[in-house]
């Protein structure tokens, strides 16, 4: 009983309110416009497209992030948007132009295969962890690569079990939700790891199953009074993920806190 109520004071939601409901405007504005692409029939400019509403997605992430972090304001200046740029541009590179490319090429050759299946799912282990601490890094206006470095492995040297094992609970959880929902990480067709990464990278807002099927309700123009059960669940299914999402977020902080790294008066 002492462990549970441990673990339930760590749920927080008057102070994430305000960044769950910039979640849930922000999963709605990329959904409608990462619909919307599907009427792109060249590749290359639906390509070109995925990756620059991508990179926009990253500058609200990393606005949400900050509003989970402190009630005030925050001002997004030219070299924070610029490193938040780099990091999404960095993993859209790594994901799209290189893992899934190898995976579907050496599909056949076992031994390649499975060496890039571990890759993946190392990666897909640390990406988050590590993009939010580089995040709050610069949260705490740390401009340098080396002193975002520096923050980076601190943070891991002291805290890397607590870390990892909530992202790993949190995402083993959403990865067993979207298999009975059919949402965009479920594993009915097997783990297939650079999929997932891709699909984390540009279907990974909390409220994508839900604006999907509403998209396919009106597509086919399914009555609303059928699916509406359907779209209540998918949408509460979506905030509860936001929330929890937003939950590992404010856990991020509160590590860094226990380090020292609390932001400064200074930097306020």
């Amino acid at each position: 009983m002492k462990r549970m109520k441990e673990i339930l004071s760590r749920f927080h939601i008057r102070s994430l309110l305000k960044a769950l409901v910039w979640t849930i405007l922000l999963s709605f504005a990329y959904n409608i416009a990462y619909i919307a692409m599907g009427n792109i029939s060249d590749g290359r400019l639906y390509y070109g497209a995925q990756i620059v509403l991508s990179l926009l997605s990253s500058i609200g992430f990393y606005k949400i992030c900050t509003l989970a972090w402190t009630p005030k304001k925050e001002k997004l200046t030219f070299e924070v948007l610029l490193r938040v740029l780099i990091f999404q541009g960095i993993e859209i590179l790594l994901v799209s132009a290189i893992l899934v490319p190898l995976a579907t090429v050496f599909a056949s050759n076992m031994i390649v295969s499975v060496i890039v299946q571990l890759v993946s799912a190392v990666i897909l282990i640390f990406i988050i962890p590590v993009q939010l601490l580089y995040y709050y890094a610069l949260f705490l206006q740390k401009t340098t690569w080396k002193e975002i470095r520096q923050f980076i492995q601190t943070a891991f040297r002291f805290h890397y079990r607590s870390i990892l094992n909530a992202y790993c609970a949190l995402l083993l959880l959403v990865m067993a939700v979207d298999t009975f929902t059919g949402g965009p990480f479920s594993l009915a067709r097997g783990f297939y790891v650079p999929g997932v990464l891709s699909n984390l990278l540009y279907c990974g807002n909390p409220l994508f199953s839900w604006m999907y099927v509403l998209y396919l309700t009106a597509t086919f123009s399914l009555p609303l009074s059928s699916m509406f059960a359907v779209l209540f669940f998918l949408f509460v299914i979506g905030c509860m993920y936001a929330y929890l999402d937003l939950n590992y977020v404010g856990y991020i902080q509160e590590v860094c806190t226990d380090r020292g790294t609390k932001r400064s008066k200074a930097h306020r």
